[in-house]
């Protein structure tokens, strides 16, 4: 994750400059709020159910491949038999011909499946992700008014050389847990309509 130093500024000057207290500035691990998001991980299993679909797909395109393949070897060694006659030979080549750019059609159609597909797969994880971040901000947002906090600092931000930005936080300023359990309070509800993928793809 990028650094957030504006922020860690931020919480320097309440501590320093004493807004009220020290115990008014929280610390929250989003990236661990993400992860134990019932959301994430029914995204994450969208995601993975697509990417089977994908598979089974590219699957079926290279099998029809290989049987192409198959077949032009054939043609290949009967346009070459000499125990045929040269008429026969002659219509082996052409369909050989014929064949080949079948094929080459064939295996451009699964690149650019391939291609197209994965791209709108990334598409909708970062849509899903960027909605399911969102939710997060504006609870911590919310429980942060409800708490009376000053200020809230990602303890899980890093320097731009993959350091840890906040060394150290004191156990009883973490509000992961309460943020998380505010967060996954619907969880049987939404597991229940998670046919519709709880909306976390937005429509189109």
């Amino acid at each position: 994750m990028k650094s957030f130093f504006p922020v860690v500024m931020v919480a320097l000057f309440l501590m320093a400059g004493g807004v009220r207290a020290a115990d008014e500035i929280a610390f929250i691990d989003i990236q661990e709020v993400f992860k134990r998001f019932y959301k994430t991980q029914l995204a994450q299993d969208q995601i993975r159910q697509q990417a089977d679909d994908i598979k089974l797909e590219r699957d079926e395109m290279e099998a029809e491949v290989e049987t192409l393949k198959g077949k032009i070897e054939e043609l290949r060694a009967d346009s070459r038999d000499e125990n045929l006659s040269e008429e026969i030979r002659a219509n082996k080549r052409d369909l050989l011909e014929e064949n080949l750019v079948a094929l080459q059609k064939k295996e451009q159609e699964m690149a650019d499946f391939e291609k197209l597909r994965m791209e709108q797969i990334e598409s909708q994880n970062q849509r899903m992700t960027k909605k399911i971040f969102d939710e997060i901000h504006e609870t911590v947002i919310n429980y942060a008014k409800m708490k009376s906090f000053a200020a809230v600092v990602d303890r899980s931000a890093q320097s731009r050389i993959g350091t840890d930005v906040i060394l150290f936080a004191a156990p009883k300023f973490d509000i992961t847990a309460g943020v998380l359990e505010v967060l996954n309070e619907g969880r049987k509800t939404g597991l229940e309509a998670d046919t519709t993928g709880l909306n976390l793809e937005e429509e189109e």
